[in-house]
């Protein structure tokens, strides 16, 4: 009698421990993903959100110490590096040769270069001779 209330009281200590130990792995998983994304400027996924860190999965189907992967998405690159505006023309320079006497749109113009289209239309304007208007305008070297 007194033993096996020995065993059930060592059997609810393991559990709560196995408990215990998952929680304290999902606080340093989260602190090591909050650490690495604060060096690489990526943002990873948390493993546990809200209420569902209380849900635990019984300590007979999942060890305590087996750490789940940590995904990292790639980093997105912002607003990308600023160009001067030498390299820029340069840039939308070599799309409108290459375009020949017909003429460039400065859309395509601006996605055949990757300069961001609002920059383009400045640039070009000063920089290339304009024929058309609204959305037949096409760019022709001068």
């Amino acid at each position: 009698m007194k033993s096996d209330l020995i065993d059930r009281r060592i059997s609810e200590l393991e559990s709560e421990l196995a408990k215990l130990r998952q929680r304290k792995v999902a606080q340093l998983r989260e602190e090591l993903s909050r650490l690495e994304s604060d060096l690489s400027g990526v943002r990873t996924t948390r493993a546990t959100k809200g209420w569902a860190a209380e849900l635990t999965t019984p300590a007979s189907t999942a060890p305590a110490t087996d750490a789940a992967p940590i995904y990292s998405y790639r980093k997105s690159n912002g607003r990308g590096k600023r160009l001067p505006e030498e390299e820029v023309v340069e840039r939308l320079r070599r799309v409108v040769a290459a375009a020949g006497s017909e003429g460039i749109s400065a859309r395509a113009a601006a996605q055949d270069a990757g300069v961001f289209y609002l920059r383009a239309i400045k640039a070009m304007d000063g920089n290339f001779i304009k024929k058309g208007s609204g959305k037949w305008t096409r760019y022709t070297t001068k």
